[in-house]
């Protein structure tokens, strides 16, 4: 994943980038954390000789050392999960918009029977509060073949609200109200299908162009990626750009040379 670029201290800006840079860092320490499970998992491996090349090197009691070194790491791990994931409900409740003001009440009707208008009370508590839309897509099937210029196709598992919409007659397209804030967040286990000393980039493609705010392409090593899947995740928020009506179209489109192998996709789309 490409590293954001944060301001310096002290440097001016609104409240969306403000909670953008928020979401940035906590999909940023996503990325560290899997890192370290990554090389957590290759430890055990070399320890017991299951990598390619190697051999066992530990004793029983070796390898119960080491057991219990990355057992205290998972614990501290899912630690830091729930930290995460608190700070990430909060953030995106500050994302929803504030309830518009109720209306001053008018007291009671003095004609009651002819008033030719209704005389609301006292505003309970705000207007009902409207469904937000949320969709939840997987990977259309696994050990998908990804090439170049692509969109990734998807299957439905949740959707509901009506500001999203995703169709199986276009499985590789999600539909936007774009007068709406988003927020967006994929997982893909991927391996490349050839070894390659080169850069690749998934896109998260708008249609129109410009409907709502740029985002940061994702950019990986595909060397990497030449000996067994890989986790790559991202998260974005996205904001309204476009004033007139219609729809907006959403898909993830692949940047690279080399094709990928998807194992497992995922994708969550949800109204801010």
């Amino acid at each position: 994943m490409s590293m954001p670029s944060f301001p310096p201290n002290g440097a001016d800006m609104t409240r969306e980038e403000a909670l953008t840079m928020i979401i940035a860092s906590i999909a940023m320490e996503e990325l560290a954390l899997s890192h370290i499970l990554n090389a957590e998992g290759e430890k055990l491996q070399y320890i017991l000789g299951t990598l390619p090349g190697t051999k066992p090197c530990a004793g029983p009691q070796e390898v119960l050392a080491v057991n219990k070194s990355v057992a205290a790491l998972l614990e501290a791990v899912a630690q830091n999960q729930i930290l995460l994931k608190s700070k990430l409900e909060k953030v995106l409740e500050a994302c929803l918009p504030p309830a518009p003001p109720c209306p001053p009440p008018w007291g009671p009707c003095p004609c009651p029977g002819s008033c030719p208008r209704p005389c609301p009370g006292p505003c309970p508590g705000g207007p009902e509060p409207r469904e937000k839309s949320a969709l939840q897509l997987a990977g259309q099937r696994e050990g998908m073949l990804w090439n170049r210029g692509c969109r990734l196709p998807w299957r439905r598992r949740v959707l509901r609200g009506d500001d999203i919409h995703w169709s199986e007659e276009a499985p590789t397209q999600i539909r936007l109200n774009p007068g709406k804030a988003y927020a967006v967040q994929y997982t893909l286990n991927v391996c490349a299908m050839h070894p390659a000393e080169e850069t690749g980039t998934i896109l998260l493609r708008q249609t129109p162009c410009g409907a709502f705010t740029e985002t940061l392409p994702l950019r990986f090593s595909m060397e990497r990626f030449s000996g067994k899947p890989q986790t790559l995740r991202y998260a974005a928020v996205l904001y309204p750009c476009m004033e007139n009506g219609g729809e907006a179209e959403l898909s993830l489109v692949l940047d690279a040379k080399s094709p990928l192998c998807v194992e497992r996709a995922a994708m969550d789309v949800a109204e801010l």
